[in-house]
């Protein structure tokens, strides 16, 4: 996973496949840089598109919706 900060964006390129327990530490490290930094966008990469992991980041952006009021990405 690729993290970096760019014209007040979060950019997250996913690189592996997402499992239950990863997912847990990954959310939580995006939710943190979120909260520190005041992030209003996100948008996360997802390389190896699979069904898996676009089932994970789904309901992160539903976390992160009911959460924050910024956007949040999936591409």
């Amino acid at each position: 996973m690729d993290l970096y900060y760019q014209n007040e964006t979060l950019y997250i390129d996913i690189n592996h496949t997402l499992t239950a327990q990863n997912y847990l530490k990954f959310k939580d490290r995006i939710f943190k840089i979120v909260r520190d930094y005041g992030v209003d966008r996100v948008v996360v990469e997802n390389n190896p598109v699979t069904f898996k992991n676009r089932y994970f980041l789904n309901q992160m952006k539903h976390e992160y919706a009911s959460i924050y009021h910024g956007d949040f990405l999936i591409k």
